[in-house]
């Protein structure tokens, strides 16, 4: 298999997490008994499943002007994704990316034809390819291809950035009226800080959803002008910038409390007030409303007064239930909501005893002993600047949706559905979540959705060291983490026992056990690909393909 190292120019934290973990397997989505490679004479190879044996075919396309691209300097490892039951993406590392018909290769005798050819990029830069995605409008048929590499900063940038080094995405558009004839249609460039842990597009090809310590921002456009303003967090409302509140309000179990600032020189009298047990008209007379509307919950309208003292009213609603209210009136996002001061003391009394003005001021003591940073494990670790999760609309140039991950660590990324873009699993606690984006979010949403749990996996994932690859099931029923030489560990979703286990000192009863197994290849040479399926398990290594069967309960 063609394998490309890094060189020594390309030394940093960016080129090790971009370039430096390339995985040189491709799996077929639409044949999932089918893997793919390319050897180091640039041939695309197919290995394939049949009567439960692993079988190669010859090759089936030769990448072109392999000679002279191979001289290219800091060229990259190359790249084959499937777009489509009938087409491909190809990128060689050294500048150059095609687009491939490759008919139905569910069918053996298929001919791969070249359809789109090109340097992509300004001066021939090599690059990765990170993803590609295949939609269809009318008669119009898209590829969109994310690429990626390193750039060194220059003098302005590094004063802008505050790096040595940017992680660069390229998104290059290719459509066709015909399926025959291709152009590129559109170009636009992405700069990041820090270099991502997972980038994808929707299945509609408008959207970049990206996972990164730190954001990443749009600087070129070749059909848009790209305007640098400071991204604007849309997803939770549509409401005005910042201002100051018309009231503010607080609630305890009892109550809802209303404060209200009224003109100078108004009287008692001059305010009136309207109260059934669910609606609300209260203001001043021949002057402003403060505030009418559907109450948020049911109120005692015997119990409900409001008090006034210099300019400030204060309104007090007698709830019928305890339950919490989200706003006063519904629909009326002008008050600004402030804890309850009896509540702050509750809080501030239950945190006394764990808290303390010194950093551990007592480390000896081992009663009510206070948290300190040294229990923590590497493991443990997240980016100071914070992890985040990104959907980005590529015509708008914004971030529409954004959530700050915080400590859950990005843990590997596996694909679940052939229409939806790859889940990525995350740590939360000693588990990892898998995630999946969704194609179409409306505005109330949000555009993340949790799939599936592996119960104590983010322990299981930072206890092997040598870990180089990580990669789930389409149906979530095992994880597979791939050394870098020679071990296989397979990390199974629980299943039942047929005698229930007991818990010596909870007496809980255990009724179902996750399983770990490892396989041991019989390579020397490190692992540099791996694809799986529900049922199969693919592997690589410089010279040899493994196939492992997960479907049965043993190995």
């Amino acid at each position: 298999i063609e394998k490309v190292d890094l060189t020594d120019g390309q030394y940093s934290y960016h080129h090790a997490k971009i370039l430096g973990q390339h995985n040189h397997l491709a799996l077929d989505p639409w044949n999932q008994q089918t893997v793919y490679y390319i050897d180091q004479l640039w041939r695309i190879n197919k290995a394939f499943i049949a009567d439960m044996q692993l079988n190669q075919t010859e090759s089936i396309l030769q990448i072109p002007d392999s000679t002279n691209q191979k001289l290219v300097p800091e060229r990259v490892n190359l790249c084959l994704q499937f777009v489509s039951m009938e087409m491909a993406v190809v990128t060689d590392g050294a500048g150059k990316l095609h687009l491939i018909n490759t008919g139905n290769r569910g069918e053996s005798s298929t001919k791969w034809t070249i359809v789109y050819s090109h340097d992509v990029l300004d001066d021939s830069k090599p690059f990765s390819l990170t993803y590609t995605v295949y939609h269809r409008e009318g008669e119009t048929h898209s590829v969109e291809c994310l690429c990626s590499y390193v750039v060194e900063t220059n003098e302005e940038q590094k004063e802008k950035y505050k790096t040595s080094f940017l992680t660069v995405l390229e998104w290059i558009s290719i459509s066709s009226e015909d399926n025959k004839a291709w152009s590129l249609k559109r170009h636009r460039r992405l700069y990041g800080r820090k270099p991502f842990d997972y980038a994808a597009f929707d299945q509609s090809g408008d959207c970049l959803i990206v996972a990164a310590e730190s954001e990443v921002e749009f600087v070129y456009d070749s059909v848009k002008p790209v305007v640098v303003t400071e991204n604007v967090n849309v997803n939770a409302s549509n409401t005005a910038p910042e201002s100051c509140p018309e009231y503010t309000w607080n609630q305890n179990a009892e109550d809802v409390n209303i404060q209200f600032t009224v003109p100078e020189g108004t009287k008692k009298s001059d305010i009136y007030m309207t109260l059934t047990h669910n609606k609300v008209n209260f203001g001043i007379k021949n002057g402003k409303v403060l505030l009418e509307g559907m109450l948020h919950g049911f109120v005692d309208v015997d119990g409900s007064t409001w008090i006034m003292e210099k300019q400030m009213i204060e309104l007090t609603l007698s709830k019928q239930s305890g339950e919490s209210w989200q706003a006063v009136v519904i629909g009326d996002n002008r008050g600004e909501m402030t804890l309850d001061p009896a509540v702050v003391e509750e809080i501030h009394q239950r945190l006394a005893g764990l808290t303390s003005y010194e950093m551990n001021p007592d480390p000896e003591k081992t009663d009510n002993q206070p948290f300190n940073a040294q229990q923590l494990e590497e493991c443990d670790a997240f980016p100071d600047d914070g992890f985040g999760l990104l959907r980005i609309d590529g015509n708008s140039h914004k971030i529409t949706h954004k959530t700050n991950l915080g400590s859950h660590q990005w843990l590997f990324q596996s694909r679940l559905e052939i229409d939806q873009p790859p889940a990525l699993c995350l740590r939360h606690d000693v588990d990892g979540l898998m995630i999946q984006p969704q194609n179409t979010v409306k505005e109330s949403e949000t555009p993340w959705h949790h799939t599936a749990t592996f119960n104590a996996f983010g322990y299981v994932q930072a206890s092997k060291q040598q870990r180089r690859f990580s990669i789930c099931a389409p149906d979530s029923s095992y994880v597979a983490i791939c050394d870098c030489v020679r071990h296989i560990y397979i990390y199974r979703q629980p299943t039942a026992i047929l005698s229930p286990l007991r818990n010596r000192k909870t007496g809980q009863e255990v009724g179902a056990v996750a399983k770990q197994q490892l396989v041991s290849l019989d390579a020397v040479n490190n692992i540099i690909g791996i694809q799986v399926t529900n049922d199969y398990i693919f592997v690589t290594t410089e010279n040899k393909l493994y196939c492992i069967t997960v479907k049965s309960a043993v190995v």
